[in-house]
């Protein structure tokens, strides 16, 4: 009876323990804040760059509104009568074609600035888009870490008093020896024996093992000779 006592109680420590491990490891999922700085930082630097690409746009629209004078001037040039020799003429020409070059390119680099400022737009949005779907993350894991913590702390408390009733109950010999077991085993000192063997470690009980724990009753400590756990039987109750 004691030793089913004891088990139970361990069980609950078991309970305890697991949400005191997934508060581990929300702790660790907390990295997502870091995700969420890093992410605000390159959207920092997205920006940055695409303010860059917007100021060499507005320069190349200026060389484009400059080169279209420029070229407006030439064609009026040719299309009158102050042109005296072949040779001014050729070189009107020339000073088109130039233009003309100039104003292709220029129409080419204000294309890939405009394709830049677009690219670093959705970027900005794919890392905005991330960003809340971490913060939807963060907030749900912080809920969940406030209510376990509530969880353990309150059930903390219970398994004390729960301890303090059965050191009251159980003979202080059974109370002692189980601490000194569970000193080495702090994530449970008792397996339940099934099938004959032991819960922890597998090794099939000796009869007169099997014998002993069945008249003890679940009143005495009887431990696997292979693990040095103490063992539960149920059928002996």
């Amino acid at each position: 009876m004691y030793i089913k006592l004891l088990y139970e109680f361990e069980q609950k420590e078991k309970v305890l323990r697991e949400k005191e491990s997934r508060i581990k490891e929300i702790d660790k999922d907390l990295q997502i804040k870091h995700d969420i700085a890093e992410l605000e930082s390159e959207i920092e630097g997205l920006e940055s760059a695409m303010e860059g690409f917007k100021k060499r746009k507005l320069e190349i629209e200026r060389d484009i509104e400059e080169n279209n004078e420029q070229l407006k001037g030439v064609e009026a040039l040719l299309d009158s009568n102050k042109l005296k020799t072949s040779k001014e003429v050729k070189a009107a020409k020339k000073t088109k074609e130039n233009l003309l070059t100039k104003e292709d390119e220029l129409k080419k680099t204000l294309e890939f600035t405009e394709n830049a400022i677009k690219e670093k737009e959705e970027q900005i949005k794919e890392t905005e888009r991330k960003i809340e779907e971490l913060k939807k993350q963060l907030e749900e894991i912080e809920k969940e870490r406030k209510k376990l913590a509530a969880e353990i702390n309150k059930e903390a408390g219970i398994l004390r008093k729960e301890f303090e009733k059965l050191v009251s109950e159980i003979p202080e010999d059974v109370i002692k020896k189980y601490e000194e077991i569970k000193g080495n085993f702090p994530y449970g000192a008792i397996a339940t024996v099934d099938e004959n063997a032991c819960g922890n470690c597998g090794a099939v009980l000796p009869l007169e093992v099997l014998e002993e724990l069945k008249e003890g009753k679940g009143e005495k400590i009887i431990r696997c000779e292979v693990c040095g756990k103490i063992l539960y039987y149920p059928k002996s109750e």
